[in-house]
């Protein structure tokens, strides 16, 4: 019996957990239509590197340090579909053997404004 009652509490708590919209490529803005207003919205972008050390610059408006490669794309995407207050970037950097490069992903995280 108990089991089941955390079987249910788990089941039940998954149902609300996919109240987020996705955006694979933010580069790519017509993805984004799905996305309902003040929705947990998450935007990725990937690129590769040689230099596993990216330069940031800090954005005193957004309060947050932003990938100077990708700075003009990443602040277009922010004003357009994000609420500032919301607002999270980050940066994961990991080496690729294969290609001998840096496999770099930004993350954006923020609520959804249309």
């Amino acid at each position: 019996m108990q089991n089941l009652i955390i079987f249910i509490f788990f089941f039940s708590y998954n149902l609300f957990s996919e109240d987020f919209c996705l955006i694979h490529n933010i580069l790519e803005e017509d993805k984004i239509i799905n996305c309902k207003e003040k929705q947990l919205l998450f935007g990725y972008l990937g690129f590769e590197s040689k230099k596993n050390i990216l330069k940031f610059t800090f954005n005193q408006d957004l309060n947050e340090y932003v990938p100077l490669s990708y700075e003009p794309e990443i602040l277009a995407y922010i004003r357009n579909n994000c609420y500032k207050k919301s607002l999270k970037i980050k940066t994961i950097t990991n080496f690729n053997k294969k290609s001998d490069k840096y496999v770099n992903e930004i993350i954006i995280e923020c609520r959804f404004k249309s």
